[in-house]
């Protein structure tokens, strides 16, 4: 099995490829990164794999839809054929057919729809738009012995997102940051913090509708288990986690975490950290964004939270990219910070545009 999160600056892609149940190997994409993102690295992963059998795309913003959108448009101007043959995709809008309307609108023409419309009536016109709402009452799905197990959103989180756009001319929100007033915006970062000093005593949860639509699941595929968040909402998240019978004595063993909302501080709770056993944790983000992600703090939680063991469990972080700024997270800290905490950090291969991840080692 390979395992690859792609370059998306301060959004998420990521690449999975195993063989199934059948005996052939298979391939799916989850998000896809801004539209950029398919010409820097995504048509490459695209045009390399014979066939993409499935592609999750988590919810509406440009940092997670808009390379699926460039698929989209690349496909309709002639310049590949469509290869991917099944998709997990919510659209935003309550009234879809009135939309789509018979086959759909020629997208490569469309400029006042919004992005999650655009992908609507491109799905809707090659008949491959889901006919049944991914959300975590679903049951599991298997795709040649891959599992995938849903936990978000609930059937309340996706209601409130088609409320917001029950109207039609309502323009879908690219970007959650442009609706942050300046009182509530990140006024820098928090880096020159140690991890010990962080107060975690109080937590806010991020109230972005159209974040708490995001699709996050557990893929398993014979006891490999990776847990996508997306920029999904941590209480969802916790009641899906106890509803599978996880408690902070009964952990959810996992082999990779993929850290929702490129680790920022409303996304990622202590009540989270404590239902899941991991060693090792990816954060897809560039951190030269105007959010000033990932927060220091998000990270300060994972490794303070009560149910680790510091002493006997190694955690490993791993950022798409190397920069100043990501290798400045931790400077304050020094080499006995990272000792102390039992930890180490890896950023992404000079010359590489995704990491590629093998089966862990038990550490």
């Amino acid at each position: 099995m390979e395992l690859c999160f792609l370059q998306a600056e301060c959004g998420d892609a990521a690449y999975l490829v195993y063989q199934g149940n059948d005996g052939k190997m298979h391939h799916v994409l989850v998000d896809s990164g801004y539209e950029r993102t398919y010409r820097h690295v995504l048509s490459d992963v695209i045009d390399a794999a014979p066939t993409i059998d499935l592609w999750v795309v988590s919810h509406i913003h440009d940092d997670h839809i808009g390379g699926a959108i460039a698929y989209a448009r690349a496909v309709l101007r002639g310049e590949l054929a469509d290869k991917v043959g099944q998709w997990c995709y919510n659209h935003p809008r309550p009234g879809v057919l009135a939309l789509t309307g018979e086959g759909g609108p020629e997208v490569s023409k469309a400029t006042s729809i919004g992005q999650g419309d655009e992908l609507t009536a491109f799905l809707s016109s090659r008949k491959k738009l889901p006919q049944a709402d991914v959300v975590n009452t679903l049951k599991a799905m298997n795709l040649y012995g891959l599992q995938f197990h849903w936990l978000s959103p609930s059937p309340r989180k996706l209601k409130k997102l088609r409320n917001k756009y029950t109207d039609a001319s309502v323009p879908l929100e690219k970007d959650e940051w442009s609706k942050v007033s300046a009182a509530n915006a990140a006024s820098g970062n928090d880096y020159y913090l140690k991890i010990e000093d962080f107060d975690l005593s109080g937590w806010k949860q991020d109230t972005n509708i159209d974040n708490g639509s995001s699709m996050a699941f557990l893929t398993d595929l014979n006891g490999f288990r990776v847990l996508w968040l997306a920029d999904a909402h941590p209480r969802v998240l916790v009641k899906a986690l106890k509803d599978m019978g996880h408690t902070p004595l009964k952990r959810l063993r996992c082999d990779y975490v993929k850290v929702t909302h490129h680790g920022s501080k409303g996304n990622n709770s202590d009540a989270l950290y404590s239902l899941i056993d991991c060693r090792h944790y990816v954060i897809s983000v560039d951190g030269e964004n105007r959010h000033y992600l990932p927060s220091k703090e998000s990270i300060a939680r994972i490794l303070r939270n009560g149910q680790r063991n510091i002493k006997a469990d190694r955690y490993h972080f791993y950022f798409t990219y190397d920069n100043s700024t990501l290798r400045r997270i931790f400077q304050v800290d020094g080499a006995e910070g990272l000792t102390f905490w039992n930890f180490e950090v890896n950023y992404i291969p000079p010359g590489n545009k995704w990491l590629h991840f093998p089966r862990p080692n038990a550490d």
